[in-house]
């Protein structure tokens, strides 16, 4: 939840603000290697501290093509936890759009970039 610190360390969302708390907008800048990036305003729809932040944000306006992501962290051990990425898009656009080019040669890669950063900084903090 340190978004100051994501510049630092996250290759892919390189920006992100706004207040931590259910219900607030954020503003997420994500910009992988290969293209000129897209700011977007999401709302926090499930926040708890050391286990899951999830947001919520749309295109044009809700109902159209929404997509909400999932930040998890599951405890498996004393030390060791699990991080879960997930993304779900919904609305009435779906059909007639190709998300699954998006997620397969941008966004899976991007995020997989961003779990890489993500575990390597977790490793020093031991």
């Amino acid at each position: 939840m340190d978004f100051a610190a994501y510049p630092q360390w996250n290759p892919y969302i390189r920006e992100i603000s706004g207040d931590a708390q259910v219900g607030s907008k954020i503003k997420v800048f994500m910009k992988p290697e290969w293209e000129k990036g897209v700011t977007l305003h999401p709302r926090i729809i499930r926040l708890e501290p050391k286990k899951e932040f999830t947001w919520k944000g749309n295109f044009f306006f809700p109902g159209l093509l929404d997509g909400e992501h999932s930040f998890i962290l599951e405890e498996i051990s004393g030390h060791r936890v699990r991080f879960i990425q997930k993304e779900k898009f919904s609305g009435i656009a779906i059909p007639f759009i190709s998300v699954s080019w998006s997620i397969e040669k941008g966004t899976t890669r991007s995020f997989g970039d961003m779990n890489s950063a993500l575990k390597k900084r977790a490793e020093k903090v031991k």
